[in-house]
């Protein structure tokens, strides 16, 4: 009996990722003209022929698993979404994606419809997942692996990052530049991870003789908009010359905040954020973060949840990737103070900043 040839071979014969094979083998638009005839010279030479339609109907499975994320326009959610597709590519399975808002009611009712058979497993993407939840996933008995869990107690299969580490070593780049009046704006206080990266700031400053100074540290939700608002009165109350965030966005939000004061990024205030998302190299200066694999993050949880699917047992609940720190030019050693005994932190707006 002829081994079948998977779209992974073909992907990897036509030098297209297996998304893209899907999509041209599935007549979807996207694919340039000449990768389109590429991928289908391959799939007939290599004798590709798809059965998903007879597997599920024989498996009694749909073909389909379940996304839920945050929503549809959150940069760090589709960057895992994206990983989930191509892992569900070359599985020649297909997503149905779900925004939830954060908004527990809504998460609810979305579990409770897809496990009336809809989908053969669900991913869940920083959900909320009260019990109410959870019972809804037990009764349908669907499989469900979580990704960047706001509880680490979650009695399901997860896939997070090394939290404490990254921040802990973004912490230490700053305290190596010669920084010490560093500010750090958390994020949603009620995520662990939240919890996490703040514990490696401050076990970072404590190691280096820097004691952790609250009237530098806030709260904030993980957007642009709270990052500026947040900031801007650290700025003015505080003078910090380095910010740190818990999300590239609060740091970006920090970048225009210590503009509008006045102050130049990262002459008079370095600022540090945590994902990575595209945003971060594309911004100016470019911003040094500490970088999550969320594309990753989505292959991996969407692997585990397949083999789930399958019936096989995973040899891990929880699934922790490693962060890597990304020194970009929004981080530099702070400016030398002007007069002895003067503190070294960012100058107020409108101060005379003098040559570099």
């Amino acid at each position: 009996m002829t081994r079948r040839v998977t779209i992974a071979e073909v992907a990897e014969e036509a030098g297209v990722s297996a998304m893209t094979v899907s999509n041209v083998l599935n007549g979807k638009p996207g694919a340039a003209d000449d990768t389109r005839r590429r991928v289908l010279e391959v799939a007939e030479r290599l004798g590709y022929q798809p059965n998903v339609s007879a597997r599920n109907l024989k498996a009694g499975r749909s073909g389909l698993i379940g996304v839920m994320t945050l929503d549809l326009t959150n940069q760090y959610g589709l960057e895992i979404v994206r990983g989930v597709a191509d892992a569900l590519a070359e599985a020649e399975r297909e997503l149905l994606i779900n925004a939830t808002y954060q908004d527990a009611i809504r998460e609810r009712e979305r579990i409770e419809f897809l496990g009336q058979g809809l989908v053969d497993g669900v991913l869940m993407v920083a959900p909320v997942l009260e019990e109410a939840t959870l019972e809804v996933l037990r009764r349908a008995n669907l499989p469900c692996v979580i990704i960047d869990p706001r509880r680490l107690d979650v009695p399901l299969p997860r896939v997070t990052v090394d939290n404490y580490h990254g921040m802990r070593a973004a912490t230490q780049h700053l305290l190596d530049l010669g920084h010490t009046r560093i500010a750090y704006i958390r994020g949603e206080p009620d995520m662990e991870s939240t919890t996490v990266r703040f514990q490696g700031y401050s076990d970072a400053l404590r190691l280096a003789g820097v004691e952790v100074d609250e009237r530098l540290v806030a709260a904030c939700d993980f957007s642009y908009a709270c990052g500026f608002r947040t900031a801007a009165r650290l700025i003015a109350e505080h003078q910090p010359t380095a910010l740190m965030a818990g999300a590239d966005l609060i740091a970006l939000g920090a970048v225009d905040a210590a503009r509008a004061h006045g102050l130049e990024v990262p002459g008079d205030l370095s600022v540090v954020g945590f994902d990575d998302l595209p945003q971060a190299a594309q911004s100016f200066p470019g911003l040094t973060t500490v970088r999550q694999p969320l594309h990753e993050m989505g292959l991996t949880a969407a692997r585990a949840l397949l083999s789930l699917v399958e019936g096989q047992q995973l040899l891990l609940d929880d699934m922790r990737l490693p962060t890597e720190l990304v020194i970009r030019g929004s981080t530099v050693a702070p400016r030398i103070p002007d007069a002895p005994g003067a503190p070294s932190a960012a100058r107020p707006a409108g101060a005379d900043h003098g040559p570099r």
